[in-house]
């Protein structure tokens, strides 16, 4: 069961994608980030990290595709379907961290 204050979205494309983000980390990006009802948060997956060599990453830009998308607070976040190869097969969990005050990213591969 999801908490109340989770939002998420799913889609199938090859392989199970789920995007889920929480109330609390959707408020801290449109206090930080200044975003406005209607704005898009896109997640994509960027060379040098530790997931097979990637890393997350976000960025605010208008979708051209959105393979996923959910909407907290009036702000749309999204995966763009040519980035779907990146989260095949994963829930990405994006919550808010009160230790460190900030947005986590959190995966859970499908088993």
């Amino acid at each position: 069961m999801l908490k109340k204050d989770l939002f998420h979205a799913r889609m199938t494309h090859r392989g199970e994608i789920m995007l889920k983000v929480s109330l609390k980390a959707a408020q801290w990006y449109i206090k930080e980030m200044e975003l406005n009802e209607g704005d898009h948060i896109k997640f994509f997956g960027k060379i040098y990290g530790t997931r097979n060599g990637f890393s997350f990453a976000l960025a605010k830009m208008e979708p051209s595709n959105p393979a996923i998308l959910v909407n907290v607070e009036g702000i749309n976040f999204y995966i763009e379907s040519t980035d779907v190869w990146f989260f095949d097969d994963i829930t990405l969990n994006v919550d808010f961290d009160e230790d460190l005050k900030e947005p986590v990213f959190n995966t859970t591969d499908k088993e």
